[in-house]
């Protein structure tokens, strides 16, 4: 095991390729799976730069089939209703508030240390409650190995980028403060 914990770079919300379907979390995947021997345990520091506007996230540690980041939401969250259609992944605040709502309109508010666990094909959205930057703990996890985890879709099917406008994506603007 290293001794070197893994300080996270926050990046801000990046577009998605639409010629590879890649986006933000997909190329620091990529990168993070290069860069570290995947038999070995990965240490990491819970650490992330709030944004003052928009949306971030920190890789923190991954596999080939499990990964778990931050998300930081100033305002807004993930708000058109959609779907993993081949992850299984959860949700833990740990700063502010996040209401989560349901295919028929059915909404849930999580506040610190409470979450959910969303299996593959259930169709969600969230928003920050207002008052402080959404701090949230992401977990998930591929079903089939042999597809694509980032199969998002909205909810006539089609594929849904997570940047998209019709995500209500907007340019990440950083404070200068830190959740840790």
């Amino acid at each position: 095991m290293s001794p070197a914990i893994h300080n996270p770079q926050t990046r801000g919300h990046e577009p998605s390729n639409l010629n590879t379907g890649k986006g933000g979390l997909e190329r620091a995947l990529a990168a993070h799976l290069a860069e570290h021997d995947l038999r070995k345990p990965q240490t990491f520091r819970m650490r992330v730069r709030l944004p003052k506007k928009g949306r971030g996230s920190a890789l923190l540690a991954a596999t080939d089939r499990m990964w778990v980041n931050l998300k930081t939401y100033a305002e807004g969250g993930e708000n058109t209703l959609h779907a993993h259609t081949n992850e299984d992944h959860t949700f833990i605040v740990l700063q502010g508030r996040a209401t989560f709502y349901g295919l028929e309109g059915e909404a849930v508010t999580f506040s610190r240390n409470e979450g959910i666990l969303l299996p593959r094909g259930c169709r969600y959205y969230f928003h920050a409650e207002p008052g402080e930057a959404l701090v949230l703990l992401r977990v998930g996890c591929v079903v089939d190995a042999e597809a694509s985890p980032w199969t998002r879709t909205g909810s006539d099917g089609e594929p849904l980028p997570g940047s998209s406008k019709e995500n209500k994506s907007v340019t990440t603007e950083f404070s200068d403060e830190y959740f840790q």
